[in-house]
């Protein structure tokens, strides 16, 4: 059994306005969420980027940001240039953790370098057609963790078994890897990461799921409750 820890859960937020975002925020905090995901990426329209700042400002410590490109499934569109302008502005609020996706450290390798120090990077991969076999996400992970503090692994579950193959990426190394399956079969992977060592789990504000498979805040404090 992988050493245990106590997770931190974190609600994801999407929502059309930076005051939308920050009012959901609030709802995930007063319902028990250690951290919010900021998905900034579903932004509409063309908010100034003064205003985003001075509502995310007051949450920063306790944020994740996230600017997902559309080819890892985020709602970005403007340019990739723009997108990292957006995310170096953003890191200067230093949030708890940046989520930065695999592919775009690979292609950037001094932009992260030159990002804040003590802003702890999350740096994700992601497969929305299935899971590769154990040995292949290993070597992405080893690969995340030479970019960021942390290492985001998530798979699509096409059998009950795929489950299998996240959570013991997970549990291969405690407090250092977020590894779980979307989709509804993927759902008890979410669950068992809790106690497989994950240092932080994803949830949502009630009916609000920004990924499939995705439970309540309030589920998942149960839950955690119950196996981490």
């Amino acid at each position: 059994m992988a050493k245990k820890t106590t997770p931190l859960l974190c609600t994801s937020v999407g929502a059309d306005s930076p005051g939308e975002l920050t009012s959901k925020a609030k709802l995930a905090f007063s319902l028990g969420s250690d951290l919010v995901e900021f998905r900034i990426d579903r932004l509409t329209g063309g908010e100034a980027l003064h205003e985003l700042e001075s509502e995310l400002a007051r949450f920063a410590r306790r944020a994740i940001i996230t600017v997902r490109s559309s080819r890892e499934g985020g709602g970005f569109m403007g340019s990739e240039g723009h997108r990292l302008n957006l995310i170096s502005r953003l890191a200067e609020m230093r949030p708890a953790f940046l989520d930065i996706e695999l592919d775009t450290a690979r292609e950037n390798k001094e932009w992260v370098k030159a990002l804040p120090k003590e802003v702890k990077r999350i740096v994700s991969w992601h497969d929305f057609k299935g899971t590769p076999p154990l040995k292949e996400l290993r070597s992405i992970c080893r690969e995340e963790l030479g970019f960021g503090s942390l290492a985001k692994v998530v798979t699509t579950a096409k059998s009950a078994d795929d489950n299998i193959t996240t959570l013991a990426l997970c549990g291969g190394k405690p407090g250092k890897v977020v590894s779980f399956c979307m989709g509804e079969l993927g759902t008890v992977s979410r669950v068992v990461a809790m106690r497989m060592g994950a240092p932080l789990v994803y949830a949502s504000i009630p009916n609000e799921a920004v990924a499939p498979g995705q439970l309540s805040i309030s589920t998942m404090r149960q839950l955690r409750r119950m196996v981490a």
